[in-house]
């Protein structure tokens, strides 16, 4: 206490002398007016989650566009001598603790045993494909799929439930009603039905999203902005002759981006699951293409003597997952209008 009283009686007055105010300087801006969108991205950016997010995607994308051509074997190349094989990298193969030496669980080099000279980075499946082109392939219509219902949810869902929450009425009614009867026909069925009249594979699983996974998008904005279109301040705004666009686009459509955004990000990893449950049952991709479901189908049944066949894909679809989800929770607070300072 005395400690302090000394410190205080060091104090001079002089340190404390009020501010004088500048009345040229009195309707000066502290700092640049900063758009919706400006204010958005400095948020995200303080986000160490999902610019983590944001990193692993990019990683992903890089090695599905381009990593099938990072080495000289097709999709589709098999070679029967070369079947199963474990993952072998030349330059990580003296670090014991990393399976890419060429030994299975054994410990046993399956490599020198056959005497394969070649290296398959992520070893081969039970026909000799190479699982480094198959698996990044593989990401690759995942991915489509994924983000291809992202964009359907998205754009229709966005559209319809707007309109039917903005005009009400009986427009909503008879909108509502056309959701109901979608909703209550199951997915599955649809998927069957349009292989039944096509064939399986990636128009099919398409078509079944374009009909019946928009309906839960539309249901969300419809609830937000049935909550929002007679609050105070889009009354003022249409009291003061805004239009029906002015309204949705600048108004309405901001304040409701924070759901919209977490549900299409949640989309992409949905429907990423729903495409490996179809190759599961044998209505999915048909070979020799091949998903990162399928390929996870196909390991499955060699998973005690070959585990890798299922763990390589298996570790690309969680990091999928992490990725988005990550992005969609930091993008769900950097375009939340009741955040911005």
């Amino acid at each position: 206490m005395e400690a302090n009283k000394k410190k205080l009686d060091q104090l001079s007055p002089d340190l404390f002398q009020p501010q004088k105010a500048r009345e040229d300087e009195s309707e000066k801006i502290s700092r640049p007016s900063l758009n919706f969108w400006q204010d958005s991205w400095i948020r995200l950016r303080k986000n160490k989650g999902a610019i983590a997010g944001i990193v692993i995607t990019a990683i992903i994308f890089f090695f599905a566009a381009f990593g099938p051509m990072m080495n000289e074997y097709k999709f589709s190349d098999q070679n029967i001598r070369h079947a199963k094989l474990p993952p072998k990298i030349e330059a990580l193969s003296g670090i014991s603790w990393l399976p890419f030496d060429g030994k299975d669980a054994d410990g046993f080099d399956v490599y020198e045993a056959r005497q394969v000279k070649e290296n398959y980075w992520f070893g081969t499946d039970d026909l000799g494909r190479d699982l480094w082109t198959r698996t990044w392939n593989g990401t690759r219509i995942s991915l489509y799929i994924g983000i291809l219902a992202a964009i359907i949810d998205f754009i229709i869902g966005i559209s319809y439930g707007g309109i039917s929450a903005y005009y009400g009425g009986k427009v909503d009614d008879v909108m509502q009603r056309i959701i109901e009867i979608l909703v209550g026909i199951p997915n599955l069925i649809v998927v069957i039905l349009f292989i039944l009249i096509f064939e399986p594979g990636i128009f099919s699983i398409t078509m079944a999203m374009v009909i019946t996974g928009w309906t839960g998008m539309a249901r969300i904005v419809r609830g937000q902005v049935l909550q929002l279109k007679n609050q105070e301040f889009v009354l003022a705004s249409r009291t003061l002759g805004a239009t029906s666009n002015r309204l949705i686009f600048k108004h309405l459509l901001p304040n409701v981006m924070g759901p919209v955004i977490i549900t299409t990000m949640f989309t992409v990893p949905a429907a990423i699951y729903t495409e490996a449950f179809l190759s599961f049952i044998g209505l999915g991709i048909a070979p020799p293409r091949a998903s990162l479901g399928s390929l996870v189908n196909d390991g499955y049944k060699s998973i005690q003597s070959f585990p890798h066949m299922m763990l390589v894909p298996s570790a690309v679809i969680s990091l999928v997952i992490l990725s988005f989800n990550l992005m969609a929770d930091g993008l769900r607070d950097a375009l939340d209008p009741k955040m911005r300072k």
